[in-house]
C-alpha cells in the first residue's frame, strides 16, 4: 500500500495580485541600473584580496553542489554563517527579458555537475554578469533558500521575505558590493549534451543544456512563443525522439520576452536552454535565454521500431517475489540504515512491485541498492533499457539508476566501483502517485562486457527526506 501524507500549499489571492503588480510595473519599466562592463581598478583589488584569503585558508572555497546540501526543500531560508565562498559561470541572460531580477551560475564551463539560482534586486543583470562570466560569491549573511516554498530550486537571496518567512527575498544593491566579485575571465560556455528523459536528473537543474532531435509538439502553426491568453509564462510541449519511442518537456517562455510573439519553429534540430522549474515547482521546464538557442531547420524525427527490437536481455516484473527483493542474481543492499527494497502489492495496478523508502525508520541515513544481475551486451549491437517508477511524495530523497561495466558483483565492492548515472525520467512529487511513468527508453550501446543496472536510493528519518519509490516492469531490448 502507498504512503500518503498530507501535503498543502497556501494560495493567497492577495498576494498573487501584489506579484503580479510588482512584476507587471518592474518588467515594463526601463533598467534604471548601469554598471560598467569591465573590472575597475577598486574592484580588481578586492577580488585580490578575495583570492588572496581563500589561498591562505580564512575563507573557504565551496563547491556549488556542497553548498547545494545545506539546505532542504520547502524549509525556511537559511542564514549562511560560515565564512565560505561560491564561484561559478553565469549561463543566463536577461537581455532578450525572459529572465527578470534572477540569473543562473553553474560550477563549470563545460560538463557541469551542478547549478544554482541567485535573485537580486537589479535590472540588465547581463551588463554587468554577462554570459560566461565567472563569479564570486562570499555567502556569510546571504541566505539559501526558494523563491516558492517547495518548488525545488535552490537560490542565494538576501532575506526571507516579509509576508511568507518560508521563502527567500531578492538580495539588494547595497549587498552586491560586498559579496559578489567578478572575475576577469567570461569563459566560452559549452551546453551539456542532455536527453529529455534525463533532464530532469537533480545535477541539470540550474545548468545550461543542448538537446538533440527535438521539435515542439503537434502543428505549431500560427503559434507563437507564448499563449495570448497568458499574463505571464507559457509552457509549450517540445519532444525528442528517444530510442524506441518520443519523450517530451517543457520549453517556457515569458510574455515580457523580446521573442514572445516569434512563430514556433515547424522542424526539428537542437535547442539550448537553463534547466529550472516552473512557479510551483511541479514540472522541469527549459528557458531559452534568446530566440537564436532554437535552431529547428530540419526534418523532425521519428523514433525507431519496437519491432526490430526483439532480443530480451532483462524483463523482471516482482511477480514472484514477497517481502525483501531476494532474486536470483541479483543483489538487495543496505549500504546505511536499516531499510531494504521489498515486494509489495500495488492496489491501482493490480500487481506485484519493488518498494523503497525510510518513512518511519529512525535512520540518521539511507542508502539502498538493487542491482540486477549481470546483463552482457557483446552479445547484441544496439540496447535500450526501460522501466516504471512511482512515488508515494518523494520529498527530498532520490532514486537514481546507475549502471557499472566494473563491478565484480561483490557487495563489499559496491561503493567503490565506477557507476554512472543514466538518464532516466523517474517519477517526481508532481506526479500522479496512482501512476507509474515510463522512464523512457535509454540507450545502452555505448557500453560494453557484462554489466549492472542500480536503483540507489538515498533518503533518511527526516520527513523531509523519508519519500517512499516503487519499480516495476524493467526490460532491455536489443537487436
Amino acid at each position: 500500500m502507498k504512503r500518503l501524507k498530507k501535503k498543502t500549499r497556501i494560495t493567497l489571492s492577495l498576494r498573487l495580485v501584489f506579484i503580479a503588480l510588482i512584476s507587471f510595473t518592474a518588467c515594463v519599466e526601463d533598467g534604471d541600473f548601469t554598471v560598467p562592463e569591465n573590472l575597475g581598478e577598486a574592484e580588481n583589488q578586492k577580488l585580490t584580496v578575495l583570492l588572496d584569503s581563500i589561498d591562505k585558508g580564512f575563507i573557504e572555497l565551496k563547491s556549488i553542489k556542497d553548498l547545494k546540501k545545506l539546505y532542504i526543500s520547502g524549509s525556511n531560508p537559511r542564514q549562511i554563517v560560515s565564512n565560505i565562498v561560491i564561484k561559478g559561470y553565469v549561463v543566463s541572460d536577461d537581455e532578450s527579458g525572459n529572465y527578470f531580477r534572477e540569473f543562473y551560475m553553474q560550477d563549470t564551463p563545460e560538463n557541469p555537475t551542478s547549478g544554482i539560482k541567485i535573485v537580486l534586486n537589479l535590472n540588465n543583470i547581463h551588463a554587468k554578469y554577462n554570459f560566461g562570466r565567472a563569479i564570486y560569491i562570499r555567502l556569510k549573511g546571504l541566505y539559501l533558500g526558494e523563491t516558492n516554498a517547495g518548488d525545488g530550486v535552490t537560490t542565494i537571496g538576501g532575506k526571507p521575505k516579509f509576508f511568507d518567512a518560508r521563502e527567500i527575498d531578492n538580495i539588494t544593491r547595497n549587498q552586491l558590493e560586498n559579496h559578489f566579485f567578478r572575475a576577469k575571465t567570461t569563459a566560452v560556455i559549452v551546453p551539456k549534451l542532455v536527453t529529455l528523459g534525463g533532464v530532469t536528473n537533480p545535477e541539470n537543474l540550474g545548468t545550461y543544456v543542448t538537446v538533440a532531435n527535438a521539435f515542439f509538439a503537434g502543428d505549431v502553426t500560427g503559434k507563437a512563443f507564448i499563449d495570448p491568453k497568458e499574463d505571464f509564462d507559457t509552457k509549450r510541449i517540445i519532444k525528442t525522439c528517444e530510442g524506441l519511442g518520443l519523450v517530451q518537456a517543457f520549453v517556457e517562455t515569458s510574455s515580457f520576452s523580446d521573442f514572445a510573439n516569434l512563430a514556433l519553429p515547424k522542424g526539428g534540430g537542437t535547442i539550448n536552454a537553463v534547466v529550472t522549474k516552473d512557479f510551483g515547482g511541479d514540472f522541469t521546464v527549459l528557458v531559452l535565454n534568446n530566440a537564436t538557442e532554437v535552431n529547428m531547420t530540419a526534418s523532425r524525427c521519428t523514433p525507431k521500431s519496437i519491432e526490430d527490437y526483439q532480443t530480451i536481455l532483462l524483463e523482471e516484473n516482482f511477480e514472484n517475489t514477497a517481502g525483501n527483493i531476494n532474486i536470483e542474481g541479483w543483489t538487495n543492499y543496505n549500504e546505511k540504515g536499516t531499510k531494504f527494497w521489498r515486494s509489495y502489492f500495488d492496489d491501482d495496478s493490480q500487481s506485484n512491485a519493488a518498494n523503497i523508502g525510510s518513512f518511519r525508520s529512525g535512520n540518521d541515513e539511507t542508502i539502498s541498492w538493487l542491482i540486477t544481475k549481470a546483463i552482457n551486451l557483446d552479445t547484441t549491437a544496439e540496447e535500450y533499457l526501460s522501466f516504471e517508477t512511482s512515488t508515494s511524495f518523494a520529498d527530498g530523497s532520490t532514486l537514481e539508476v546507475l549502471i557499472s561495466e566494473d563491478w565484480d558483483g561483490r557487495t563489499t565492492t559496491i561503493t567503490t566501483a565506477n557507476w554512472q548515472v543514466l538518464p532516466a525520467r523517474i517519477a517526481a512529487n508532481n506526479d500522479d502517485f496512482a501512476t507509474f511513468i515510463n522512464s523512457t527508453f535509454i540507450d545502452l550501446s555505448q557500453y560494453n562486457g557484462s554489466v549492472y543496472i542500480a536503483f540507489k536510493y538515498t533518503g533518511n528519518g527526516n520527513e523531509d527526506f523519508d519519500g517512499t519509490y516503487e519499480l516495476d516492469n524493467l526490460l532491455i531490448n536489443a537487436r
